[in-house]
């Protein structure tokens, strides 16, 4: 897929094209509270289909157009289509009414950066430019992709437009357009311009690419950009010779709004609620221990870190006042792939409520539990009967929701957001 989608694009001779990955969470504290905590996070694609936001920028004659994609699979073969096409809107009182509607995400970082560079604004207004965008990041899956594409637009202009690492273009008061100002950014394009209650970690992954040990401690606040600190992003894989993870995601096909989760795991940790912080204190304990397993490659202590992460993220999302703490899915797959043997552990990537969960596995094992996991989810959705034998207290109505699940097999981006 990933050379169908790179010859498609560029035959569009496009004059740049950007690529920028999803990513999961190794050890969460969660968006809502990260910035008194450090965490180890991975910047992904998948080894069949790629996980990611591509976009392209190229000079048009007639007005600037913004041009949204899509794959369909079509028998043996994929077909792209446009799913939206538009005038690019380019004034920033104009942008500000974009930032409720469909392409929300793409304005909001436009605004966003015009904001951040006065040499862009000049810049922009004057060029004719078309703007496409394809994401084969499942929406609201917990894999960060809209993040990507908030990145993946900072990125892509900067560039464009020759801002990228360029210090001759700054103001006194303005940062060079580098990956971490791009996490920065995009951290500010969804907590400030779209008021949905996120953290840095998913964009410092994405901008970053590779496996991080990040700390994000002093950015509690969210602050202005200089005003905190930046992100201390230590990349491990390099460091510990990790080229690989042996990781399955499965993505329940249950969308979710991970703001909803986050604002309010924020509000009672940041009114110290005295059980959700205690409980995030050993989410942060896990998070450093985890950094000693991963030097030794030793998977199946990770693993019980991450059954403990689980129980934990569980607890605290049960005390926040979700019935079913990370939700029912999530539970549901955690516990279907957790009983073969070569399984080390299952724990959730996001938000919960829906999104993805990930399996922790026998690195000789992938194909083998990867169809397992597929046929005891097919077993449970055809079988009401086993459905109930395994999870007697959950509603069998809920297993409708999980017959659009899709399985992912992951490899590390070293890259982060790049040009292709």
């Amino acid at each position: 897929m990933l050379k169908n989608i790179k010859d498609f694009l560029s035959n569009l001779n496009p004059d740049i094209l950007i690529q920028a990955p999803s990513r999961i969470n190794l050890i969460n504290p969660l968006d809502a509270v990260e910035g008194d905590f450090w965490m180890p996070s991975v910047a992904i694609n998948s080894k069949h289909d790629p996980l990611s936001v591509f976009l392209y920028i190229k000079k048009i004659d007639q007005d600037s157009r913004l041009k949204i994609y899509t794959i369909k699979h079509v028998k043996t073969h994929l077909k792209f289509e446009v799913i939206n096409e538009e005038r690019l809107v380019k004034k920033k009182s104009e942008i500000l009414k974009k930032l409720t509607k469909n392409q929300r995400l793409i304005y909001a970082a436009i605004y966003r950066l015009l904001k951040m560079n006065s040499c862009l604004n000049q810049k922009f207004l004057k060029s004719n430019i078309e703007i496409g965008l394809l994401t084969t990041i499942p929406a609201q899956s917990g894999l960060g992709g809209s993040t990507a594409i908030i990145v993946a637009v900072i990125y892509g202009l900067a560039c464009y437009f020759n801002l990228y690492n360029n210090l001759t273009t700054i103001k006194d008061n303005e940062f060079p357009i580098n990956k971490d100002i791009i996490a920065e950014i995009a951290t500010k394009v969804e907590d400030k311009d779209l008021e949905v209650t996120a953290g840095y970690s998913d964009r410092y992954i994405i901008s970053r690419g590779g496996l991080g040990f990040c700390s994000y401690i002093g950015k509690l606040d969210h602050r202005e950009i200089s005003d905190e600190p930046l992100a201390i992003y230590d990349r491990i894989d390099e460091t510990y010779e990790i080229n690989s993870l042996p990781i399955i995601i499965c993505f329940s096909g249950v969308i979710h709004e991970s703001g909803d989760v986050h604002r309010k795991l924020r509000k009672l940790y940041l009114q110290q609620e005295p059980k959700i912080v205690n409980n995030y204190n050993k989410l942060a304990e896990l998070s450093w221990k985890s950094r000693f397993t991963l030097m030794k490659h030793d998977w199946k202590l990770l693993g019980e870190y991450f059954r403990e992460n689980t129980r934990i993220m569980n607890n605290i999302m049960e005390q926040a006042g979700f019935e079913y703490g990370i939700g029912l899915v999530n539970n549901i797959l955690i516990k279907l792939v957790e009983e073969h043997i070569d399984v080390y552990a299952a724990k959730l990537t996001g938000a919960g409520n829906g999104g993805s969960v990930f399996a922790l596995i026998n690195p000789d094992k992938i194909k083998t539990i990867l169809n397992y996991w597929k046929n005891k989810l097919i077993e449970i959705i055809k079988d009401k009967k086993i459905f109930i034998s395994k999870f007697p207290s959950y509603p069998v109505e809920i297993v409708e929701q999980l017959k659009n699940a899709r399985f992912y097999q992951i490899t590390i981006d070293k890259d982060g957001v790049k040009k292709i």
